[in-house]
Parts: structure tokens; C-alpha cells; sequence
């Protein structure tokens, strides 16, 4: 029998052997897989699940564009509201005295 003591710890030993040979032998497959995947199959197994992706991707952007109009008009409206003020403060620009249509010259001028 093998129940002898010099033999059980040479089956310990080469079962250790083995099991760290298998667990390199799945690191290495799960390495080639992840590194080189296939190229052929299924549309959702070779790309992933595409729709679920980009379903998220276009609401992002929805509501990224519905950010941007909303800061674009009030940056436009904070633009008006200055031009009006400045006009306002600025002495030599009469609103009286402008005839119909004519462009002040106080707010026709922007210095940046």
C-alpha cells in the first residue's frame, strides 16, 4: 500500500505540484483571453453588450445638451443685461436722441 509515511509526503508534494501548475495554467488562459479576444461569434459576445452602452451614451449626451442650450441662454441673457446697463451708465449715450432704428453708438462699440 502507499499509506507509507515517505510516500503520502512525496503525493502531497506532487498534488501541491499540480494544483499550482493548473492555477498558472488558468492565469495564463484567462490572460490570452483577456489580451487577445476572439474575433469570430456572436455580435453581442465578440463587442459586448452594445445597446445597454450606448442606450447610457445617448441619454449623457441628451442631458449634456440640454445643459449646454440652458447655460448658453443664460450667458446670452447676463450678455444683454450688461450691454443694457453699460448703456445705461454711459453719459454720452442718450436714449432720447436716437431716431428710429439707429444703433447708439455707446453699444454699438464692444472692446473686449
Amino acid at each position: 500500500m502507499i499509506f507509507h509515511g515517505r510516500m503520502t509526503g512525496e503525493i502531497l508534494v506532487n498534488s501541491a505540484r499540480i494544483a499550482c501548475a493548473l492555477a498558472i495554467v488558468a492565469v495564463l488562459c484567462v490572460l490570452a483571453v483577456f489580451f487577445f479576444p476572439g474575433i469570430e461569434g456572436p455580435y453581442s459576445a465578440v463587442n459586448g453588450p452594445v445597446t445597454a452602452l450606448l442606450s447610457v451614451r445617448a441619454a449623457s449626451v441628451l442631458r449634456l445638451g440640454i445643459v449646454q442650450a440652458a447655460l448658453t441662454i443664460l450667458y446670452t441673457l447676463l450678455a444683454f443685461a450688461s450691454l443694457v446697463l453699460a448703456s445705461f451708465w454711459n453719459e454720452s449715450c442718450h436714449w432720447d436722441s436716437f431716431s428710429d432704428g439707429a444703433v447708439p453708438a455707446c453699444i454699438a462699440t464692444l472692446r473686449c
